[in-house]
């Protein structure tokens, strides 16, 4: 295609002004001592590349380290002409990613782009601005509601994320930085990409070809809350089910998920996440953690939208995406995500990107139904509730695939006998129960008879946690009970809950915890969980948790074990 000649000139006019630009050093490392480290990371000085100065930062992520910048604003004011900047890093061996990036003195305006520190060689990033992501909820660099260059105070290594893949915690690492410089021309590519086709995808199940599907997310992804996150979340019991059902090893999911995370810590991790083998689908369930840090749908469905072309690009169009309505949450959050499933859905619509509506799913259950069988919490789905997803997506993929054959049937499980029903209205005293820390039975106030579990709290963090415990109670794996307590919480702080906790014998080391209730109500309120005892499982004990920031007074009464039929 010719190119006319004004759009020539125009070019050539914006390279020669690029070009007429000088590098400008913002940190040479000449004053070590300028970077300020906390809590466990240090800084030292260090050989950089070409004889130059650098700085070994060290025991990251567990802490961050930092150079308050003093350039005048005649100085600044020039940087809004650049187009990025480069830097220079040695890794120290291993698998580990780690934050270079920048900030200014609001705060809320900070921003990071990942490096790997496998290579223990000097290597050279030259980064636009458009690449390096902000934290919190604010625009690029130089968008309308980002901060211009010019606006650029502070030099930052580290960042708050101690926690990578399966929740792991990230080794202990050291990261070598040296010239950091503004740069005059950052050569970017603007090739639009789209997303494969997601007729790619299901022709690859019908064939039964490899198909690998790669699960981006949030603590839900990552199966928060669960015994074993490994084995039992839903991208696992989907590769599970889709090779039973489609008789292939052929299908393979990776998950890339983290608890906490964000939107923008998707768009942040990209080359991190995306540094092996190209998926044929990606898959994206976020919003939770958005939600909760209060995003503006608007900025939401825009990050979104980014983050689907930072993929794009990434897998230079290879990769289909599948995007998730966001899910419900039980609670609460039953409804709280309706907004944010909604903007999912006409993303998709409009970007013509296929959508899996996990909300309608979940919220088909029911609002009580959901928070009792399936959910650990607000959040997080229980093993069932991850199989239940597992299910629905799987029967989602094989009906657009068109595919007949019939979906497996599970084996039925043995059953188990009828557990034996434990209920406590302390009318009679403590029960056999173990009262801590200001816990009394009491007639102060109660949901029936004369007494109950009156825990008095006052702000004590150097005190432990007000606590209830019942006695061990013999169980069989396969018993299954519903869970049930009267609550009250007069509090000014601070939140009361009650825990099912699992022991293999009868000492102090107990396994995982499942909430009954969460409250800060001043009112009795009910609460009840089904609950079903796993393997290696031998003794319940039922828990009332006070935290240790809590003001006031926590009453609990009929607590109940019931045995469901």
């Amino acid at each position: 295609m010719k190119r006319s000649s004004s759009f020539l000139c125009l070019l050539f006019a914006f390279t020669m002004c690029s070009f007429a630009l000088d590098v400008i050093t913002i940190d040479d490392f000449s004053i070590p001592t300028a970077w300020k480290a906390t809590n466990r990371v240090s800084v030292a000085p260090a050989e950089g590349p070409n004889g130059a100065k650098a700085l070994a930062i060290s025991n990251l992520p567990y802490g961050t380290a930092s150079h308050k910048l003093s350039y005048t604003n005649e100085e600044l004011d020039v940087w809004d002409k650049y187009q990025g900047i480069s830097f220079y890093v040695k890794g120290d061996g291993s698998d580990c990613w780690s934050p270079v990036g920048f900030s200014n003195s609001y705060g809320s305006y900070s921003y990071i782009y990942f490096v790997p520190l496998k290579s223990t060689e000097w290597v050279k990033y030259t980064v636009a601005w458009r690449d390096f992501i902000p934290e919190g909820f604010a625009g690029l660099v130089g968008e309308p509601n980002g901060i211009p260059p010019c606006g650029i105070n502070e030099l930052r290594v580290g960042c708050r994320w101690n926690i990578w893949y399966n929740n792991d915690k990230i080794p202990a690492h050291t990261l070598t930085l040296a010239n950091v410089v503004l740069e005059p021309v950052v050569p970017v590519d603007n090739t639009v990409y789209k997303p494969a086709p997601f007729d790619k995808v299901l022709e690859k199940l019908r064939k039964r070809e490899k198909l690998i599907i790669q699960f981006q997310g949030d603590s839900i992804t990552a199966g928060t809350g669960l015994r074993d996150k490994v084995n039992e979340r839903y991208s696992i019991k989907t590769e599970e089910l889709l090779r039973e059902w489609l008789k292939t090893e052929n299908i393979i999911c990776v998950n890339r998920a983290v608890g906490g995370a964000r939107t923008n810590d998707e768009r942040a991790w990209l080359n991190r996440d995306f540094s092996g083998e190209t998926p044929d689908l990606v898959t994206l369930w976020i919003g939770y953690n958005d939600r909760s840090g209060t995003a503006a749908a608007s900025y939401y469905k825009s990050a979104v939208n980014d983050y689907i072309n930072r993929i794009c690009a990434k897998t230079k169009g290879q990769a289909a995406i599948l995007l998730f309505a966001t899910g419900a949450g039980s609670g609460a959050r039953f409804t709280m995500m309706d907004e944010f499933a909604q903007t999912i859905r006409d993303l998709a619509k409009e970007r013509g990107i296929e959508c899996f509506d996990v909300n309608a799913c979940m919220k088909a259950v029911g609002k009580l139904p959901l928070g009792e069988k399936y959910m650990v919490d607000t959040a997080h789905p229980n093993a069932a509730g991850h199989q239940f997803v597992a299910d629905k997506l799987c029967e989602f993929l094989i009906a657009k695939a068109g595919i007949k054959d019939p979906k497996p049937v599970p084996p039925p499980k043995p059953v188990a006998p009828k557990g034996k029903a434990y209920s406590w209205d302390f009318e009679t005293g403590q029960q056999d129960w173990a009262l801590e820390q200001n816990v009394s039975v009491s007639g102060d106030r109660v949901k029936g008879g004369k007494q109950a579990i009156k825990m008095v709290c006052i702000n004590d963090p150097k005190k432990d946690f007000v606590r209830a415990w019942s006695g061990y109670l013999p169980v069989q794996e396969g018993q299954k009970y519903t869970v049930s307590a009267d609550l009250a919480a007069e509090l000014s702080g601070g939140v009361a809950k009650v825990f099912v906790v699992e022991y293999a014998n009868e000492d102090k080391n107990y396994g995982a915890m499942t909430m009954v209730a969460s409250s800060e109500a001043p009112d009795w309120k009910f609460f009840k969980k089904s609950y079903e005892v796993p393997a290696k499982v031998n003794f319940l004990r039922i828990l009332v948790w006070v935290e240790k920031t809590a003001v006031g007074t926590v009453y609990a009464d009929n607590v109940k074990m019931t045995p469901e039929e």
